[in-house]
């Protein structure tokens, strides 16, 4: 059990390290420490004890509320990254923007305005979690599962594609994280 613990909280450590470094920003870790430690991942999916189970979705919502209240808000893409992925000079010239309130993530091309609506998704977090998501990892329609991260100044935020939702767990992405950075606007 401690080795389990142990593995996860070194594999999560890694990520956050390669995960925080774009212009110098720190972006917050969606796994704080209480939850990697006392609650990982081997409770959640095998605790028969009812009371670990409640204590997590306690802190789920306290987290997910958390990071809802962060990143409301309207946000300028800046940027994409991903290492195994060939990015098009012509993806690099859009301007794109999204919206964020507490039931939806509105994408925008060109301008935030309702002729400019590309795509909108219900902001919906999963229920599952693994030694890649969060308490906090959305949803899209279509199954993908982001990580959404703030920095520490609350100006720039950070979307990370992690996996795709199964039946009953994530199914995670080794190859072509891809990862999108915006400015906050408003």
């Amino acid at each position: 059990m401690k080795k389990i613990i142990l593995c996860c909280t070194i594999i999560m450590a890694c990520f956050t390290i390669s995960g925080q470094n774009i212009d110098n920003l720190k972006f917050k870790n969606t796994k704080d420490s209480l939850t990697s430690v006392l609650l990982s991942e081997y409770d959640f999916y095998n605790s028969k004890r009812f009371k670990i189970k409640q204590k997590l979705d306690s802190i789920r919502l306290e987290k997910q509320i958390e990071l809802i209240t962060q990143i409301e808000g309207q946000w300028e893409y800046i940027k994409g990254a991903c290492p195994d992925c060939i990015i098009s000079k012509d993806e690099k010239k859009i301007k794109r923007f999204i919206k964020i309130t507490r039931k939806d993530i509105i994408f925008y091309q060109d301008a935030i305005s309702e002729n400019n609506i590309i795509a909108k998704e219900q902001l919906r977090f999963s229920d599952y979690m693994d030694s890649f998501s969060g308490l906090t990892s959305i949803v899209y329609s279509d199954k993908r599962v982001w990580n959404f991260t703030i920095d520490t100044t609350q100006n720039y935020l950070s979307t990370s594609y992690i996996g795709n939702e199964k039946k009953d767990h994530i199914s995670t992405v080794v190859s072509g994280n891809y990862t999108h950075y915006y400015k906050r606007i408003n």
